[in-house]
């Protein structure tokens, strides 16, 4: 009765099994490099847990770095404001 409730409770992505993910599990499944996976884990810029010396990931923890990845679509208004990049390089005659 517990497991069934638990495993309601865990968001999950799509196609995602419901169960703790190694860093090769998730790279493939973001289609990241291992070495990625591993820095960001380093630098503390992905949620994770530890299990001793193991590192592993929820679908909790992937949609929350999905999301954080995540850029706002520009308006026309906004396009039209970004300045086009000047080579200043190149002689201004």
């Amino acid at each position: 009765m517990r497991d069934r409730s638990m495993q309601q409770a865990a968001p999950s992505l799509a196609g995602l099994p419901n169960h703790l993910l190694t860093i090769p599990e998730v790279a493939e499944f973001l289609n990241v490099p291992v070495r990625w996976v591993q820095d960001a884990v380093q630098q503390r810029r992905v949620r994770c847990t530890r299990i001793g010396k193991h590192v592993r990931f929820t679908a909790e923890h992937l949609a929350e770095l999905i999301a954080s990845g995540e850029q706002a679509v520009l308006s026309a208004a906004q396009v039209g404001a970004v300045t086009p990049f000047r080579d200043s390089r190149r002689s201004r005659l």
